[in-house]
């Protein structure tokens, strides 16, 4: 038998699992006394994917079933069952965990875009004015 899980995973800190660029109560992961591991979509705005299948609900999830988050975030949730089932051990994804979580960390959002278009439409507006001072 083994041990009941149940986790939050999303962007707000509230979560027992915090990923940054996916929604902020994104899913939970689950797993029953009996193993059966379990995902359910939060009614995402950016939606879950196991497979190629968009998640409307819950699933359960099989061996080699692979999650992605919002757009094609990999959701690597073996290794998190396997953290809390054994939580002094390091897997052996965990580099690619790391590389994971610095190639989402490198994403920009639309926010970052728009804050850079008006940094450069401000300084070509700057020196327009500078110039017609000049001239």
């Amino acid at each position: 038998m083994s041990k009941k899980l149940y986790l939050k995973i999303g962007s707000n800190s509230s979560n027992d699992i915090v990923i940054e660029n996916i929604d902020p109560f994104h899913l939970e992961l689950f797993r029953d006394t009996d193993g059966n591991v379990f995902i359910s979509d939060l009614n995402t705005q950016n939606g879950t994917r196991v497979n190629s299948t968009k998640l409307l609900d819950y699933i359960q999830l099989n061996e080699n079933d692979r999650v992605y988050l919002a757009e094609n975030v990999f959701f690597n949730w073996k290794e998190i069952i396997e953290k809390y089932d054994n939580p002094g051990k390091k897997s052996k994804a965990s580099s690619t965990k790391k590389k994971e979580k610095l190639a989402v960390s490198n994403q920009k959002s639309k926010k970052q875009d728009y804050i850079e278009i008006a940094i450069v439409f401000g300084a070509i507006l700057l020196m327009l004015w500078l110039i017609g001072l000049w001239l």
